[in-house]
């Protein structure tokens, strides 16, 4: 077993967040920083305020939206690290990362989206993912 420390803000595959409590300002990603780890994440979007990250998709019906949102919500509670997730017009899924505590984002919400995108299955709507090809690998 690894006797190496997590970094300060990271949460742990398998375990949990970094207690957002226990963060500072000191732990707010810069806007190239976060950029950079975008870069081979391609669904998530850094907000135009630079304080979020974002993933939208449209599931291929209500339950499948309801799925991916259940899925997400036992990494969240696994994690202690809570995205806001916003479902609208049945199946339009918003999910929005960053640390509520720092009103930013720190690397336990990049680790969070990677968390996402590594073990929720998403089940899109064809039209979304004929024009969405980075969903593709999903």
């Amino acid at each position: 077993m690894s006797t190496e420390k997590p970094s300060a803000a990271a949460c742990v595959p398998g375990g949990k967040c970094v207690p957002c409590e226990s963060l500072d300002k000191s732990h707010l990603l810069s806007p190239q920083q976060v950029e950079s780890e975008l870069a081979s994440m391609q669904l998530w979007k850094l907000s135009d305020d630079n304080t979020k990250i974002t993933r939208t998709y449209t599931a291929r019906n209500f339950q499948t939206a309801m799925d991916s949102l259940n899925a997400m919500g036992v990494i969240a509670e696994r994690e202690n690290h809570h995205p806001d997730m916003h479902l609208t017009g049945y199946r339009n899924v918003e999910i929005v990362l960053f640390t509520h505590s720092l009103g930013g984002i720190s690397l336990n919400d990049i680790t969070m989206a990677k968390m996402i995108d590594d073990e929720v299955r998403f089940s899109y709507s064809p039209k979304w993912l004929r024009e969405n090809p980075a969903a593709k690998k999903d």
